[in-house]
């Protein structure tokens, strides 16, 4: 029989643990060398995809009531911003990615610190502004949202999405990077010698 959490830690602060929790490993095995994967690649993307559209709804949601149908307009700002920051992202990843092929026989994947530690700590920047205007109560996939207390706070959780949104797009943009980069490896490789240069 499972017993009751206690008040102080809450199903929102759960789950936010285990999402960080999750982030600061991926984070350091792509620094240290993660196995490529393309499963893994698009999972973690599409987990990124879901969590940031259930955040993005619920603040819709709550934008609508305050500000009626112009609340629409986010929807510019919440798809333009992930797919511009992957368009930027995906070919510096492709440059930058390093592979290397260890004793399992399996590829890894390397990507200088600053790149994956961009990532979480804009997901960071998002909680902690969350939070500061919210509490717990008001985080993570919360539905209905909180009520906003103000117009100001809307704003805020309007912006914290959109950090979120930025940070989905490089995430995307990174793995579209290290698959293109994996795919011209392997073309690499698979391409036959060029003919001998002729001597003299």
């Amino acid at each position: 029989m499972s017993s009751p959490l206690p008040p102080s830690v809450s199903p929102e602060l759960l789950l936010l643990v285990f999402l960080v929790l999750i982030l600061a490993r991926r984070t350091y095995l792509m620094v240290q060398g993660s196995r490529f994967s393309v499963g893994r690649l698009v999972a973690f993307a599409g987990l990124y995809i879901l969590l940031f559209a259930a955040l993005a709804f619920s603040t819709l949601y709550s934008a609508v009531g305050t500000w009626g149908s112009d609340a629409y307009l986010l929807l510019v700002g919440y798809a333009a911003l992930p797919v511009a920051a992957g368009f930027l992202a995906a070919p510096y990843v492709r440059r930058v990615v390093r592979f290397e092929l260890r004793d399992d026989g399996q590829w890894y994947y390397r990507l200088s610190w600053h790149v994956p530690v961009l990532y979480l700590s804009l997901f960071l920047a998002r909680i902690v502004a969350e939070v500061a205007v919210f509490g717990l109560a008001g985080l993570v996939v919360t539905f209905p949202p909180p009520a906003p207390p103000s117009v100001g706070a809307l704003e805020v959780l309007v912006a914290v999405d959109l950090l979120l949104g930025l940070s989905l797009g490089l995430l995307v943009g990174r793995s579209i990077g290290v698959y293109l980069a994996h795919g011209d490896l392997t073309s690499r490789e698979a391409s036959p010698p060029g003919p001998p240069v002729p001597s003299g």
